[in-house]
């Protein structure tokens, strides 16, 4: 016994260093990124209202990481209305789906979105090299109807441009330099079309966008609009338009407004490619957009690992948001687990199974505390008291497992259907509890009460709950499912505390109470 209680000690120690070793090793780099690189931290609000919400999709352009920025957080709320995120495999972006919910009509979608910066005063690095479809190449290439690239007027510029001896990339440089100083930027009542800003040499940004695009398609060079923001702090925070040509299969970066070639500031954030509407509705005058841009403060740990070395493996923000979250849940599980065995091991406290504690505190971590604690105790009620009545039929478990879990899903169903209704939630699934896990707590609580009596199951139901509440005090730190994602080292050091609770063998804290009056004898 006493080399095992050694072995375990020994290696808890192992562990312990092997996580201090990590932990200090991913510290040391996030330094010498933070020296290099002068990290910091935009963030970007969406809030677009739709007065009359009318049938038919609507697609919003979200943002996405790229070699130069890093979406470290991002929070959803709509009222009115069902979304989904979903991508795009033309563009490689992402868009926020939504379609109207029967019943509401006006809706809102409310988005924010906080962006890591790499390098703020440096240059982006040219995208990886790309090779497009035959069919690609076509649609790259065609006309529109504010691209035109069938006009005489366009081919004059294009044969004045092309005087002597020139090469391809000699054309991009003087097409660029045309749009950039020779169609200057005019006011609103200038024209937006590729044609009518060629005409007057005078344009939007987005007109003169367009007559780049233009005249990189008029000669056989595929270009596309690109529409984003540029992270800045300023008062009026409107869409930007620049414009990717593809040449020696890389999509480069041009701004004939900025004057910025081949290369974009890494404050350049591109929302959609190919394209100039960040919400694209039925009925273009259906919504009202106001975008925001404020700064953060620094965040040193945000780090960014190269991504073609083997290392990056064991960077978990990486990792795209949504699988982000569950990943940062499902580590915070084994730090549920450690609290919920000190407290059967050490304290002595019952619950129902090892793990329901933690569980239970998981689905609090993500959702209002009000509204979720109120569905779970009116699903446990009806719960507990079907499961009494059905005692009376002398079911087989199974059939009486599949009538307790199909009450628990009607009740959760209606209660997330009041909630909603009273305007306490923006969705069900800020409330909605796993299931199964209320299915086997009010079987283990009946279980419990006809073995051991009523009185000790509201007990253990006691003890599970207040762990739970523990667990949820915990787990729910603000900044600690952040904190094990970039630091997944520190399980290590929760499995030396297991390992060190597993090998404990003394009186538990519940017992000295009990056993108080032998004890003083």
């Amino acid at each position: 016994m006493l080399n095992r209680y050694r072995a375990a000690i020994i290696t808890a120690i192992g562990l312990v260093v092997m996580g201090t070793a990590g932990v200090y090793l991913r510290l040391k780099y996030v330094q010498k990124q933070e020296g290099s690189q002068g990290n910091n931290v935009w963030r970007l609000t969406y809030n677009i209202g739709f007065p009359v919400i009318k049938e038919g999709k609507i697609y919003i352009a979200l943002p996405d990481n790229t070699a130069q920025c890093r979406i470290v957080r991002e929070s959803f709320s709509h009222k009115g209305i069902w979304m989904d995120v979903l991508r795009s495999k033309r563009t490689l972006g992402r868009e926020a789906v939504i379609v109207p919910i029967v019943g509401y009509k006006q809706g809102r979608f409310i988005a924010d979105f906080d962006i890591s910066l790499k390098q703020d005063e440096k240059l982006q690095v040219p995208p990886a090299k790309v090779k497009l479809t035959p069919e690609e190449m076509a649609y790259y290439l065609r006309e529109e109807e504010a691209v035109q690239i069938n006009s005489p007027d366009l081919f004059n510029i294009i044969s004045q441009l092309k005087e002597g001896k020139i090469t391809r990339s000699k054309i991009l440089e003087r097409i660029f330099d045309f749009c950039s100083e020779n169609v200057v930027r005019g006011g609103g009542n200038a024209p937006a079309d590729a044609l009518g800003t060629l005409r007057q040499g005078m344009g939007t940004a987005l007109g003169r966008a367009r007559a780049m695009v233009a005249l990189c398609r008029a000669e056989r060079i595929p270009a596309r609009l690109t529409t984003g923001f540029f992270l800045k702090i300023h008062s009026d925070v409107r869409p930007h338009y620049w414009v990717e040509v593809f040449y020696k299969n890389n999509w480069l970066p041009y701004d004939p407004e900025n004057g910025y070639a081949g290369k974009l500031p890494v404050a350049f954030l591109p929302v959609r490619r190919d394209g100039i509407d960040i919400v694209r509705t039925p009925a273009r005058d259906a919504f009202q957009a106001i975008y925001s841009i404020r700064h953060l403060l620094p965040a040193p740990t945000f780090v960014f690992l190269p991504d073609n070395r083997f290392w990056s493996v064991f960077d978990l923000t990486r990792l795209p948001l949504n699988m982000q979250e569950i990943i940062a849940l499902l580590l915070l599980l084994p730090l549920g687990a450690l609290i919920t065995a000190i407290f059967r091991n050490v304290i002595g406290i019952r619950t129902f199974g090892t793990f329901t504690p933690a569980l239970i505190a998981l689905c609090f971590v993500q959702a209002d505390w009000r509204t979720g604690a109120l569905v779970f105790f009116v699903v446990l009620t009806v719960g507990i008291l079907a499961r009494l009545l059905l005692n009376q039929l002398k079911l087989l478990m199974v059939a009486r497992l599949g009538i307790i879990l199909t009450l628990v899903v009607l009740c959760m169903i209606l209660a997330i259907s009041i909630l909603d209704y009273m305007n306490l939630t923006p969705s069900a699934s800020a409330v909605l509890l796993p299931t199964v896990i209320l299915t086997m707590m009010i079987e283990r609580f009946n279980i419990t009460a006809e073995e051991d009596g009523l009185s000790q199951a509201f007990i253990v139901f006691a003890g599970t709950l207040g762990v739970a509440i523990c667990c949820l005090l915990v787990l729910g730190l603000e900044g600690l499912g952040r904190l094990v994602l970039m630091f997944p080292e520190i399980q290590l050091f929760n499995v030396a505390a297991l390992l060190l609770i597993g090998r404990y063998s003394g009186y538990r804290l519940t017992e000295l109470w009990r056993f108080r009056d032998i004890a003083h004898s």
